[in-house]
């Protein structure tokens, strides 16, 4: 299955500057990690790695770590020099950066660690991805009807995460609901896309707060 174009490395990493991870210091951003408040929030490959419990799942190497965080620093410093320009020579800047992260990947994982990758990007959106990407939902052939259903219960999922508080069971029952909106074919093609399950070190209780990636996506969703 082919891979999907959507949200860019770049954009990203401006939702994460509201959450001052560029504000650290370079000792500090050497140890900074993908927050749990971003589960459910469709993310970049690059910045997933940052998480222990991801590095672990693909058995990275010390190496390959300290690559992740420098080459993070690296492509953030580039992309805070970007806020507030515009231009042809902007774009193209911002094409180098997301095509910074793809070379990286590509250069230090194995086969079989990008496609563990791909399948954790995905337990990490979680149910959200089967409309977010467009190649998820032509693989599980969703049908009209479906894909009302699942903005329904994704959109009402996205407003309970905005006024406040959320835990992972409410991630957890969020997908449970969108799984019955499958059928037996369906959820078996979903989970060969997951994968075994990532076993992600998250706090019983996820404090929220406002997050303008997470706002977006249920925009978008309930345009749909």
């Amino acid at each position: 299955m082919r891979q999907d174009q959507g949200l860019t490395i770049l954009s990203i990493m401006f939702g994460l500057i509201g959450l001052q991870v560029v504000g650290y210091s370079a000792a500090l951003a050497a140890e900074w990690s993908l927050p749990d408040t971003r589960v459910g929030i469709r993310t970049a490959p690059l910045l997933l790695l940052s998480r222990p419990d991801v590095q672990a799942d693909l058995r990275l190497e010390p190496v390959q770590i300290s690559g992740i965080h420098d080459t993070i620093n690296e492509l953030t410093r580039r992309a805070l020099a970007l806020r507030g320009k515009t231009g042809p020579a902007v774009m193209t800047e911002r094409r180098a950066i997301d095509e910074a992260q793809a070379e990286w990947l590509a250069k230090n994982l194995s086969g079989n660690q990008l496609v563990r990758l791909r399948q954790i990007e995905l337990q990490w959106e979680g149910a959200r991805a089967m409309l977010s990407r467009p190649t998820v939902a032509e693989y599980l052939k969703l049908t009209p009807e479906q894909r009302q259903m699942l903005v329904r219960t994704i959109t009402q999922s996205n407003l309970q995460r905005n006024r406040g508080a959320s835990t992972p069971q409410d991630e957890q029952a969020l997908s449970d609901a969108a799984r019955s909106v499958l059928s037996k074919i369906q959820q078996e093609l979903w989970a060969n896309l997951l994968g075994p399950p990532c076993r992600f070190a998250m706090s019983s209780a996820i404090p929220r707060t406002r997050d303008p990636a997470a706002q977006h996506a249920g925009h978008t969703q309930e345009k749909r």
